[in-house]
């Protein structure tokens, strides 16, 4: 997989803060990608700017992090776009904290 378009491949793109938690999640993307035979682009985007432009928020702290689900869970509005954002051609799939390795799969499969 790489950052670079394929015809007729799923686009996963990553919306999450520079916390090195992201790289394992895209790793694991990608890792997943591969043994159901996904054909995609992968990108992880960090880009203030784009991030906001797609409606997404960050509560991330760069010099301590509690985790995803304990940073999250105190919100006020939980149903916010909270980073990480995991995104398969433009529609976010997963926000607020990473998914199961089973939830990943299920998701992706569905663009096979």
């Amino acid at each position: 997989m790489s950052a670079s378009a394929e015809k007729g491949a799923v686009a996963l793109r990553l919306y999450a803060s520079a916390c090195p938690r992201n790289d394992f999640y895209l790793e694991r993307v990608e890792t997943i990608s591969r043994e159901i035979g996904l054909c995609c682009t992968t990108e992880k985007e960090m880009d203030e700017d784009a991030i906001t432009a797609q409606g997404f928020e960050s509560v991330c702290q760069p010099s301590y992090c509690p985790g995803c689900r304990a940073n999250h869970a105190a919100l006020a509005d939980a149903d916010s776009r909270y980073l990480p954002v995991l995104t398969a051609n433009g529609t976010p799939l997963f926000w607020n904290v990473p998914p199961s390795d089973e939830e990943l799969r299920s998701a992706l499969s569905k663009y096979l």
